[in-house]
């Protein structure tokens, strides 16, 4: 974990995942299914043994989300969230942590109002291309190829 860097956060759809919701309809009910990259799990799994916080916060609710958020062990998940600065600063809040010691994540435009708020923001390679001009860093990775793992590695070799 970075020095500097106490809680990093992480949007969903298009960040952990490659952006694709697969829907399928059995006996009349709809299941939903996404992919989740092993790579960006080991990392957050490392953050949190390092002492890090990991919050998400996405605007669509999935209990598949929450099914992996939990197996992984992070300690904040927001789903079907509007605003997600308003999200960020009460959790911000609740830990004592300062904006200039949080990294987020995120693709599209409902991530922005995140990254000025942040001392670093990250934009997977196939993030939006508002995103991807106002991020700190934008990464190799696209979204739910290892994107988040980058950010990780990122934040780690950044020192005080």
């Amino acid at each position: 974990m970075s020095d500097m860097i106490k809680m990093i956060v992480l949007d969903v759809d298009g960040t952990l995942t490659n952006g694709q919701i697969t829907l399928t309809k059995i006996n009349d009910v709809f299941t939903e299914s996404k992919s989740f990259n092993v790579k960006d799990g080991m990392g957050i799994t490392e953050w949190i043994n390092g002492g890090g916080v990991v919050s998400i916060i996405s605007g669509r609710r999935c209990a598949i989300t929450q099914y992996r958020a939990n197996e992984l062990g992070v300690q904040e998940v927001h789903l079907g969230v509007q605003d997600k600065l308003a999200c960020l600063k009460e959790i911000c809040e609740k830990y004592r942590i300062l904006p200039d010691n949080v990294a987020c994540i995120g693709d599209d435009v409902n991530d922005i109002n995140m990254y000025a708020f942040c001392r670093y923001s990250f934009a997977p390679a196939d993030a939006s291309a508002i995103n991807k001009t106002r991020a700190s860093f934008v990464t190799h990775a696209k979204g739910g190829e290892g994107a988040v793992r980058e950010m990780i590695e990122i934040l780690s070799g950044i020192k005080d």
